[in-house]
C-alpha cells in the first residue's frame, strides 16, 4: 500500500501536469484562432507591385512565341489539334496525364477552330530536325508555331500571376510587412526557373503548385470544402498531390482539436474536405464518363509505369551523373523491379514521417506545421523518385516561397533551388535546343545549325567529372538542389524549437 505522503505527491504531480497540458492547449487554441483571424482579415483590394509585375510579364511575352521544349510541346500540339477536330482527349495515345491540362488545350483548339484558323496555326513538321530526333530520342521534328506557343503559354502565365498574387497577399497577412510581401512576389514572378518553365518549356506543373498552395491556405482559414476541391484539381492535373492526403486529413483533425471543438465538428470538417474533393473530381471526370474514355485515361496515365526504369534528374539518384557512379544507370535498367520497390517503400515511409511531423508541429503553429509538412512531403517524394524532372519543383515552390519570406529563413537554399534547375534543364539537349521555332519561322538561325548543335551537345565527351558533357552540368545542378532541399529540412528542425511568426 502506498504511503500517504507519496500518494499526495503523485496527486500533486498529476494536477500540475494537467494544468500544464491545459495551459498548452490554451496557447494552441489562441495561436490557431489568431492565425485564422489574421488570414481571414486584410484588405479586399489587392495592389500588386507594378514594376515587378510589368517586368515579369514582358520577359514572358518576349520569350514565349519563339522558344519551346519541342518534345513536350509536340504533345500539346497534338492535344490541341484533337480539340480542333473534335476528337476526345484520350482517343489517341500521347497525352499521358490526368485531364485538366488536356481540357485546357482542347478548349484552346476548339476556340482556334471557331476563329477560322487552319491546322497550320498549331505548328509544322520540320524534317530538318529529324536527325536530332533520331540521335537523342528526346527531340522531335514537330515545331510549334509562335501563335500557338503564345496562346497556350499565356494560360500558364495566368497561373504564374495568380500564384504570385496569392503569395503576395498571404505573406502580407502573415507578417504585416508589405516589403516582405513584395520580395516574395518578386521571388516567384521574377524567378528564373519559373520563367523558364512557363515561357520556354511550357510546363503545366505551375497549375499543380497553385492548387497545392490554395489547398493549404483554404485549410488554414477553415474552408475545407474548397480546400478539397483545390486538392482534387491538383490531383487531376498531375497525380503528385495524392501524397498529401494523409497529412491534410490529420492536419484538419489536429487543428480542430487545438480549438477544442467536438468530435462531431471534426467529422463535419473532414466530411467537407472529402465532399469538396469528390464533387470536384466528379465534375472533372464527368466528360470522360460521357465519352466512355475513363479506361483510356487510366491506360494513358499509367502506361509509363510499365516501361523499364531509368534514374536521374533532380533526385538522390542524380549521383549517377558522376563518372564513378555512371554504372547505376545500367544497373537500374536491368533491375527495374527492385528499384521501383525500394523507391516506393522509401516514399511511403517519407509520407508517413512527414504526416507525423505535421501532427506534432501544427499544434505549435498551424502555418509552420502545414506548410513544412506539405513541402517536405512533395520534395521528399521527388528526391526519392527514380527519376525526377526539374519541373516537379513547381509542385511545392509556391508554398516554399511563402514560407521562406514569411519566416525570413532559408534564403540561400531558395536561391539555389531557383537557379540550379535552370542549368540542369538547359543541359539536357544544350542551350540552343529550345530555338527550333526561331529557326523554322524566322530563319534567323538555320534549322540545320540548331539540329547539328543538339547532336553535338548530346554526343560530346566529358570535360570534368561526368560520363558525358551534359553530365558535367547535370551533376552539380542536381546535387546542389538536393543539398539545398536537405538544408531546408535542417533549418525547419531548428525552427521547430523557436517562435518565429
Amino acid at each position: 500500500m502506498a504511503h500517504p505522503a507519496n500518494r499526495g505527491s503523485a496527486e500533486q504531480a498529476f494536477r500540475t501536469a494537467a494544468e500544464a497540458l491545459k495551459a498548452a492547449s490554451g496557447v494552441a487554441q489562441r495561436a490557431y484562432l489568431r492565425t485564422v483571424e489574421v488570414l481571414r482579415a486584410g484588405a479586399t483590394h489587392l495592389q500588386l507591385p507594378l514594376g515587378p509585375l510589368t517586368a515579369g510579364l514582358v520577359v514572358r511575352l518576349v520569350l514565349a512565341p519563339f522558344a519551346a521544349w519541342n518534345y513536350d510541346d509536340a504533345v500539346w500540339f497534338h492535344t490541341a489539334l484533337s480539340g480542333y477536330y473534335g476528337v476526345p482527349l484520350y482517343q489517341r495515345p500521347g497525352f499521358s496525364y490526368p485531364p485538366v491540362w488536356g481540357y485546357l488545350l482542347q478548349i484552346l483548339g476548339t476556340v482556334i477552330h471557331a476563329s477560322g484558323f487552319g491546322p497550320s496555326f498549331f505548328g509544322v513538321v520540320d524534317h530538318n530536325f529529324a536527325p536530332a530526333a533520331s540521335v537523342t530520342s528526346d527531340y522531335t521534328d514537330v515545331v510549334t508555331a509562335p501563335g500557338f506557343n503564345l496562346l497556350f503559354k499565356v494560360a500558364l502565365f495566368a497561373f504564374d500571376l495568380l500564384t504570385a498574387a496569392v503569395i503576395y497577399r498571404f505573406v502580407n497577412q502573415l507578417t504585416g510587412k508589405p516589403k516582405r510581401a513584395r520580395l516574395a512576389f518578386m521571388a516567384w514572378f521574377l524567378n528564373p526557373f519559373v520563367i523558364y518553365e512557363s515561357a520556354i518549356h511550357g510546363a503545366f506543373d505551375v497549375i499543380v503548385g497553385f492548387a497545392v498552395l490554395a489547398t493549404l491556405i483554404l485549410i488554414l482559414i477553415g474552408r475545407e470544402y474548397w480546400a478539397g476541391a483545390a486538392w482534387a484539381i491538383g490531383i487531376l492535373t498531375k497525380l503528385s498531390p495524392v501524397t498529401l492526403g494523409l497529412e491534410l486529413v490529420l492536419a484538419i483533425a489536429v487543428m480542430e482539436n487545438s480549438i477544442q471543438q467536438s468530435t462531431r465538428f471534426t467529422v463535419r470538417r473532414l466530411a467537407g474536405f472529402g465532399l469538396g474533393a469528390g464533387v470536384a473530381m466528379g465534375c472533372l471526370v464527368a466528360p470522360l464518363v460521357l465519352q466512355g474514355s475513363v479506361q483510356a485515361m487510366l491506360h494513358n496515365v499509367f502506361a509509363r509505369a510499365q516501361t523499364p526504369i531509368t534514374i536521374g534528374g533532380i533526385s538522390i539518384s542524380g549521383l549517377r551523373y558522376l563518372k564513378p557512379f555512371s554504372g547505376l544507370l545500367v544497373w537500374a535498367f536491368e533491375n527495374s523491379g527492385t528499384v521501383i520497390q525500394a523507391t516506393t517503400t522509401a516514399q511511403i515511409v517519407a509520407i508517413v514521417l512527414w504526416a507525423i511531423w505535421t501532427v506534432i508541429m501544427v499544434r505549435k503553429d498551424p502555418v509552420f506545421g502545414l506548410f513544412t509538412g506539405s513541402i517536405g512531403t512533395l520534395a521528399s517524394f521527388m528526391l526519392l523518385s527514380p527519376i525526377a524532372n526539374p519541373q516537379y519543383i513547381l509542385w511545392w515552390l509556391p508554398a516554399l516561397t511563402v514560407f521562406v519570406f514569411a519566416s525570413g529563413r532559408g534564403y540561400w537554399p531558395f536561391a539555389v533551388i531557383s537557379l540550379a534547375p535552370v542549368f540542369f534543364s538547359l543541359a539536357i539537349l544544350g542551350p540552343t535546343a529550345s530555338l527550333a521555332p526561331v529557326a523554322t519561322y524566322t530563319h534567323l538561325i538555320p534549322a540545320s545549325v540548331v539540329n547539328n548543335e543538339v547532336i553535338a551537345w548530346y554526343t560530346a565527351p566529358p570535360r570534368l567529372w561526368g560520363a558525358t558533357l551534359a553530365d558535367d552540368v547535370f551533376a552539380p545542378a542536381s546535387l546542389a538542389t538536393v543539398a539545398a532541399i536537405i538544408s531546408l529540412f535542417v533549418v525547419w528542425i531548428r525552427l521547430a524549437r523557436e517562435e518565429f511568426w
